[in-house]
C-alpha cells in the first residue's frame, strides 16, 4: 500500500483535541475498548447531578425533552425516524429484546458469527437451547457475502451478524446481507457495537431489522446507555416482551389506574425509568459527532490507519485487519513475528500509548481526535 502522509481532516482538529483531557497524559488508541468521555459529556453529566443534589426532583416533562431529543439524534445519525429508537443499558440488552420479540417456532433455525463477539453469541445459546445452530465467520463473509446463502432454508428465521469484528476489524456489508433478509423474510440482527461512531451508516438503506450498540466505545459515551434501532415493518408484528408500566403510551399521570394502551414505537421497550445521566451524556457525544460531521470522522480514521497499515506491511509482521477502506472501520489488529505480542503491548503501556492486546494481536483503535505523530510514535515503539 503506497501512502502519502496529507493532511486528512476538514475540520479544526486542534480544537477537539482540546475536547479530550486523556491526550495531555496518554496517546490513546483504545476505542474499541472504551472511549474516553469529552469535555461536553462529563459538564452535561455532572450539571444533571448537581440538580439532582440541589432540587430533588426534575419535571417528568422535562426528561422526557431530554429523551425525545437524544433520540432523534440518534435517529439522524442512522438516518432512520426517531419512532425506530429505544434506549438500552447494553447492547446485550438489545440483542436479547431482539430474541423475545420475534415469534420462534418448533423447527427455526438462525445464523450466527462464529468468530463474533459473545454479546452476539451467548443470549442465543441460553435463551435459545432448542433452537438449530448454524455459523459463519468473518472471513467467509468478507471473501463473499453471498456466502451466507448456503446456511439458508425455509425454517432460518434470524441471521444475527457482528457489523465490524470485535478481533480483526472486518466490516461485513450490511447492505447486501440484507437484501438477502429481506428477499428470504428473514430477521436480520446486527451488533453495531464496533462501528458505530467510527464509520458511516445508512440503515434506511441496509434492510436491518435490529441494530443495536452502546455508547462508551466509538461513540464516547458513558457506560450503561446505549440505542436499539428496530424498523418500522419490523415493529408491527413483534411479539411483546420486556414491557413495563412505561411502556404504555401516557398522555399525563392523573389517572394510573385506568389501563393504557401500548407504545407503537420502539420506545415500548423501555419499560421504567431511564439512564438520564446516561442519556444527557450521549446526547453531547452525538451533538459533537454531527457537528463535525460522521464522514469526516470515518474519514479521519481512515487516514490514520492507512498509514498504520503501510508501516506494518513489511514481512516482519502480521495482519489480520483487511487493507481496503470498504471492508474496515477503525479496528487494525497485527502482531510482530518475531515478539510476543504481551512484551510489545508491555512496552506501548511503559511509553503511555493505550491499546488492547486481543489473541496476542495489537489492537490499535484510533478516532477522529488523533494525530499522524501519536501514529508515528506508536510505530517507532513497535518496529525498535
Amino acid at each position: 500500500m503506497n501512502y502519502t502522509k496529507t493532511k486528512s481532516q476538514k475540520f479544526n482538529l486542534k480544537r477537539y483535541r482540546k475536547l479530550f483531557p486523556v491526550t495531555k497524559d496518554y496517546i490513546y488508541l483504545n476505542h474499541a475498548s472504551t472511549g474516553p468521555l469529552p469535555i461536553p459529556a462529563v459538564k452535561a453529566i455532572t450539571q444533571l447531578a448537581q440538580r439532582y443534589a440541589k432540587e430533588g426532583s426534575i419535571e417528568w416533562e422535562e426528561y422526557e425533552k431530554l429523551s425525545n431529543r437524544t433520540r432523534q439524534l440518534t435517529a439522524k445519525m442512522l438516518n432512520v425516524t426517531g419512532d425506530e429508537i429505544c434506549f438500552i443499558q447494553n447492547t446485550s440488552q438489545g440483542i436479547i429484546i431482539a430474541i423475545g420479540t420475534i415469534p420462534w417456532q418448533d423447527g427455526d433455525n438462525l445464523i450466527l458469527m462464529q468468530d463474533g463477539f459473545p454479546t452476539n453469541l451467548y443470549p442465543f445459546l441460553y435463551l435459545l437451547p432448542n433452537i438449530e445452530k448454524r455459523y459463519v465467520t468473518s472471513s467467509e463473509i468478507l471473501a463473499d457475502p453471498c456466502s451466507i446463502t448456503k446456511r439458508i432454508d425455509k425454517k432460518t428465521k434470524a441471521i444475527a451478524l457482528d457489523w465490524v469484528n470485535f478481533l480483526n476489524g472486518i466490516k461485513i456489508d450490511l447492505t447486501t446481507i440484507g437484501q438477502i433478509a429481506k428477499e428470504k423474510g428473514i430477521y436480520l440482527i446486527i451488533d453495531g457495537m464496533q462501528g458505530l461512531g467510527a464509520t458511516t451508516i445508512d440503515l434506511k438503506k441496509s434492510y436491518v431489522d435490529f441494530f443495536c450498540a452502546a455508547a462508551p466505545k466509538w461513540l464516547l459515551g458513558p457506560h450503561g446507555i446505549g440505542i436499539l434501532y428496530i424498523s418500522k415493518k419490523t415493529l408491527s408484528h413483534l411479539q411483546p416482551f420486556n414491557l413495563g408500566w412505561l411502556s404504555a403510551d401516557w398522555k399525563d399521570f392523573y389517572d394510573i389506574f385506568t389501563p393504557k394502551p401500548l407504545k407503537t414505537t420502539a420506545a415500548r421497550f423501555e419499560p421504567g425509568t431511564k439512564n438520564y445521566f446516561g442519556i444527557v451524556g450521549l446526547q453531547e457525544c452525538l451533538r459533537l459527532f454531527l457537528e463535525i460531521g460522521i464522514d469526516k470522522v470515518e474519514s479521519q480514521i481512515y487516514h490514520l490507519t492507512d498509514y498504520l497499515i503501510s508501516e506494518i506491511s513489511s514481512s516482519k509482521f502480521e495482519t489480520i485487519t483487511p487493507r481496503a477502506r470498504s471492508k474496515r472501520a477503525g479496528i487494525v489488529s497485527f502482531r510482530r513475528k518475531d515478539k510476543a505480542g504481551q512484551e510489545l503491548y508491555l512496552k506501548l503501556k511503559q511509553n503511555r500509548v493505550v491499546v488492547s492486546l486481543r489473541q496476542e494481536y495489537l489492537r490499535i483503535s484510533p478516532h477522529f481526535y488523533n494525530t499522524i505523530e501519536e501514529i508515528e510514535h506508536l510505530i517507532k515503539i513497535i518496529k525498535d
